[in-house]
């Protein structure tokens, strides 16, 4: 079992495998949106996003808290294999049995309302995801550490969805072939995931105890639902409230912000199992040291995110998607500010506590912040649509940060990070002042776009080295080893 229990595994090199998950999640996705947006119109697009909206509460549903649980749980059980193949088969059985009763509460629904039946062949296509939860297993791959098999099944797939809807997806009357075409990605990826996981585990049927997980998995379930509800009420009250035209403009910025989300959240995921051990083994001095480690590198990698979307959102909306959706890119500068402000609260708060067994008071946090959301959506999209929609989701995820770092202070503790808060203001300022020199000389082109990233990106990295950042300079000068020969 030594392929399974190796836990000398780089986390440099899991960061690097987990990095090119990552950018294969946003880059096809991302180069796909750019072609249907040209293809179907808003308002089509609108009502897929509103489908992919209600799929996900029951997908959510369906899942109960093993995504997030099951981590912890194959990371837990990893030293022995018998303990690991039990957890799994009780894990699994339970994730079979709540995919098949909320797939059966999904299609009742869709049957049962007048509004999904006038589209009733997109919401049952979109449907199929949810049944096919009961096979993803991604929650074990991950307790593993076994990332480099995430990143090559997810390039395959994800290449063949993307070469699939670049040929088959050519007119506004395609939108069906579109969503079948990313219903298959999704049964692709966890078929070959269930057969994969046979190198790692043996399916048991005999002397399982499924009621050892309920009470976690109910409680992360509440959690995750109520995490949902903050994170697609906005969809769901924009298409009930406004119009599909509306949800479509919104849809495009939440997805660039998405995108780069999943870039400041890349560092997070990977270390979930190492931090579980360390605190399982109670090396508290490394914990909190990877905690703050970790917290800055989110800050140093999302500041610059959020400066340069004011600066070049215009441009980057208009031309990746067409001019009919310039009103992304507004809706962006606001929802940009999630990029820093979800990451320190996903950490501090939604890791710090699961793997302290601090459950229920996630669910507290999640459940004002579900409430937040909701009440600031009713009152902002009546007047402000898509831009109020994007105004209640950065108070709501500010809620749910301060209240996961008041209730999670109590169990870690960070080493000088006030002094990186210090640093990366100075720095930004002077990314602020290279591009708004960059906006007086240049023309309005992707060569513009290509100079004011590069140039601010330089200078923001050479402030923060020069001001003495410790992780800063830390990679700075790996890199520097590596590429330079050594004298």
């Amino acid at each position: 079992n030594g392929g399974i229990l190796d836990m000398n595994k780089s986390l440099v090199k899991n960061s690097v495998f987990y990095m090119i998950y990552n950018i294969l999640n946003m880059l096809f996705p991302f180069l796909t949106s750019m072609h249907v947006a040209r293809v179907i119109l808003p308002t089509d697009i609108g009502e897929i996003a509103y489908a992919q909206n209600i799929v996900s509460y029951f997908s959510i549903l369906a899942f109960l808290g093993i995504p997030t649980y099951g981590v912890r749980e194959i990371a837990k059980a990893r030293d022995s294999k018998n303990e690991l193949s039990a957890v799994f088969s009780e894990l699994f059985l339970i994730n079979f049995i709540s995919s098949v009763v909320f797939s059966f509460a999904y299609y009742i629904l869709i049957f049962i309302t007048p509004s999904f039946r006038e589209n009733m062949a997109l919401y049952s296509v979109m449907g199929i995801t949810v049944i096919l939860n009961m096979l993803n297993i991604s929650w074990l791959y991950e307790g593993l550490e076994e990332f480099g098999f995430i990143s090559l099944r997810n390039a395959v797939f994800k290449l063949i969805m993307f070469m699939l809807v670049i040929f088959s997806v050519r007119s506004r009357q395609d939108v069906l072939r579109y969503v079948t075409i990313t219903v298959l990605g999704v049964a692709g990826n966890n078929i070959i995931n269930v057969v994969h996981a046979n190198n790692y585990i043996r399916f048991q049927k005999n002397n399982l105890n499924l009621i050892r997980h309920l009470r976690s998995i109910f409680i992360l379930a509440a959690v995750n639902l109520a995490i949902e509800i903050y994170t697609l009420i906005d969809t769901t009250m924009l298409g009930i409230m406004s119009t599909k035209e509306h949800v479509a403009f919104y849809y495009y910025a939440s997805k660039i912000n998405k995108i780069l989300l999943q870039i400041t959240n890349t560092v997070t995921m990977v270390l979930v199992p190492r931090i579980s051990l360390y605190y399982k083994e109670n090396r508290i001095c490394e914990f909190n040291q990877l905690l703050t480690k970790t917290l800055k590198i989110i800050i140093i990698a999302s500041v610059p995110m959020i400066i340069g979307l004011q600066f070049t959102s215009d441009f980057l909306f208009s031309h990746l998607f067409g001019s009919s959706y310039i009103v992304s890119a507004s809706v962006e500068r606001i929802l940009c500010f999630v990029l820093v402000i979800s990451p320190v609260g996903y950490l501090l708060g939604s890791r710090v506590m699961l793997v302290s067994n601090n459950e229920p008071k996630m669910a507290i946090c999640v459940g004002m912040g579900a409430i937040v959301n909701i009440v600031g959506n009713y009152f902002l999209i009546r007047r402000y649509n898509e831009f109020g929609a994007a105004i209640a989701s950065v108070i709501s995820e500010s809620i749910v940060m301060l209240m996961y770092i008041y209730q999670g202070k109590k169990i870690f503790r960070l080493y000088e990070f006030e002094a990186t808060i210090f640093k990366v203001c100075i720095a930004g300022i002077s990314e602020i002042a290279v591009l708004l020199f960059c906006s007086q000389i240049l023309h309005e082109n992707w060569g513009k776009i290509l100079t004011e990233v590069i140039s601010a990106s330089c200078v923001y990295i050479a402030s923060l080295a020069l001001l003495g950042e410790s992780v800063t300079r830390e990679y700075v000068s790996r890199i520097l080893n590596r590429i330079m020969p050594k004298v």
